[in-house]
């Protein structure tokens, strides 16, 4: 698996990172090797279909049962993503603590092999090379504002990438990647700016020029205020519901080889705003990312892959389609994004990718069970089925098509 720098015109027309979102079970009151086989467990079902996985370095008292687990991601192929956030109410000499001394254990024996549970094994010079990233941060940028986010990028660049060790810089590789609410084009709904309009006149966020990979999570929900059917209901065809899919997707990520011009618009009751130049995050990321003069940004995105509880603003929702999720990845691989992670709706401790999908543990949310209550056998065989098969076809485009066409000749 190559890991590069994938800024915007390179990503263009491919997606090497897929990554489940926040896949390690845990609890802060607990050694998290209580939790070890569940999560050997979940790292084995992801890599059918991932390129990468998300674990989280919470405290410094997991690192060993953290090693063990990478040991196994390694095992199965799969780039790490780190989970270390930045506290901006902290010292800098205290930021990323837990990861930066997970890395200067295995840097300081890079030459050992560390041995899984399992038996399987990797030195720590490859766990090192294996790690995709560190997520930073979610969701604040419009609170820390341009010099805010140059600081998080500035600190995880001199703690971490850049740091020198023994006359090497053996973490240079490892991406910083902050997350943040999308372009969202109303004015009473977004974060960044794509030009120095949305600063001067809607007084907009600009990137920092420092900015690495930098993400977007905007999703398409299913409740029923967002919709015309239920997904879950096999009556309704399924090119119905990617036709449903599409339409978002038409709004939110498409990518015009022409051109997009993005524009705040300011009247949310005015149908006239519901176009893509109001609200798609590509081109609006494009611009910002040009606009801030930020070299060396790469795009990433998480995208929806379950949601299974009630959605903000509505009583209830529903249980995402796989027909989404394939949308979302055709969309999101025709254009500059170069990472998906899968979000599936919950708390830290809950979140565990689209797991239910596999293990048939669905819950469906409607207006008449806001509760909950179980699918029927019959659904939750096709939500298995149907998920099983596009999260494959998702790989073996990315390592059949895809890792060719990086790895050529």
């Amino acid at each position: 698996m190559p890991i590069r720098h994938y800024p915007p015109a390179a990503g263009i027309g491919i997606l090497p990172y897929l990554m489940e979102y926040y896949l390690m079970q845990w609890s802060g009151d607990q050694p998290l090797a209580t939790y070890h086989t569940e999560n050997v467990r979940r790292i084995d079902i992801a890599s059918q279909w991932s390129t990468a996985v998300m674990l989280y370095a919470r405290k410094d008292e997991w690192r060993d049962e953290l090693v063990h687990l990478m040991v196994r991601a390694f095992h199965h192929r799969q780039l790490l993503v780190i989970r270390c956030y930045h506290n901006p109410k902290s010292g800098d000499d205290s930021q990323y603590l837990p990861f930066r001394r997970i890395l200067e254990t295995l840097w300081e024996h890079r030459d050992r092999d560390w041995i899984s549970p399992e038996g399987q094994r990797a030195t720590g010079r490859q766990l090192i090379n294996n790690i995709l990233a560190c997520k930073l941060g979610d969701e604040g940028e419009c609170g820390l504002g341009t010099a805010g986010l140059g600081r998080v990028y500035a600190d995880y660049e001199r703690l971490i990438r850049l740091r020198t060790l023994e006359g090497e810089q053996p973490f240079r590789h490892i991406k910083g990647w902050y997350n943040m609410l999308g372009y969202a084009a109303l004015d009473y709904n977004g974060c960044y700016a794509a030009s120095q309009a949305d600063v001067d006149q809607h007084r907009r966020v600009k990137l920092p020029p420092n900015t690495q990979a930098v993400g977007v999570d905007v999703y398409h929900y299913w409740g029923h205020a967002y919709s015309p059917f239920d997904p879950a209901n096999l009556s309704v065809p399924r090119h119905k519901v990617r036709e449903h899919s599409d339409e978002w997707q038409r709004l939110r990520t498409r990518y015009d080889p022409e051109g997009l011009q993005v524009g705040v618009c300011t009247n949310s009751q005015d149908t006239a705003t519901w176009i893509p130049a109001c609200w798609n995050d590509t081109h609006a990321l494009m611009s910002a990312i040009q606009f801030a003069g930020a070299t060396n940004a790469e795009m990433w995105y998480i995208g929806v892959s379950g949601q299974l509880g009630p959605s903000k603003g509505d009583a209830s929702t529903y249980t995402t389609p796989v027909e989404t999720m394939l949308s979302y990845y055709d969309h999101l691989k025709a254009g500059p994004w170069v990472a998906l992670a899968w979000w599936t709706f919950g708390t830290d401790r809950t979140c565990h990718g689209g797991l239910e999908y596999y293990d048939t543990t669905l819950t469906h949310y409607t207006p008449q069970h806001p509760e909950g209550e179980p699918y029927s056998p019959e659904m939750l065989q096709y939500w298995h089925d149907a998920y099983v098969d596009v999260k494959r076809r998702m790989f073996n485009d990315v390592v059949y098509g895809q890792f060719k066409h990086l790895n050529s000749p």
